[in-house]
């Protein structure tokens, strides 16, 4: 709900069927084990689902108009850093837009990015944008 405030948006408790963190828990270093060390501090993803497409696409909307947020003021006791909101894309999407951005790098287009689901690219500025699927 922080999030979505700092980013402008207007949410209801009502517009979110679930919250959680995702993957591996990351320890700090000293607890044991090597795991997380270099992810120390850092929290693990959070993935929210909502009631309806339109209050996500609103979201991710305003996260990418105000790409340079950070952490401050979202009442946390770490230091301000920015933070990402990303779509949650099924396996074979991951690993196609994955694909995309090692064949991007090597071609040198400058645009690669999801939108509703599906993977983009464009070449330059003013070329054509390719729905690569």
């Amino acid at each position: 709900m922080a999030v979505a405030t700092k980013l402008g948006v207007t949410l209801r408790e009502s517009d979110i069927v679930s919250a959680e963190r995702v993957g591996a828990r990351r320890r700090a270093p000293g607890e044991g084990g090597d795991a997380g060390a270099g992810a120390a501090g850092r929290p693990r993803p959070l993935v929210v689902r909502f009631t309806r497409r339109a209050v996500k696409d609103e979201l991710t909307a305003a996260a990418r108009v105000r790409r340079g947020a950070t952490s401050a003021d979202l009442s946390q006791s770490s230091a301000p850093r920015p933070f990402y909101v990303n779509e949650r894309l099924t396996k074979y999407n991951r690993q196609l837009y994955y694909q995309t951005r090692d064949v991007g790098r090597l071609l040198s287009w400058r645009f690669l990015w999801t939108k509703k689901g599906r993977i983009y690219a464009r070449q330059g500025q003013d070329t054509p944008r390719h729905w690569i699927h």
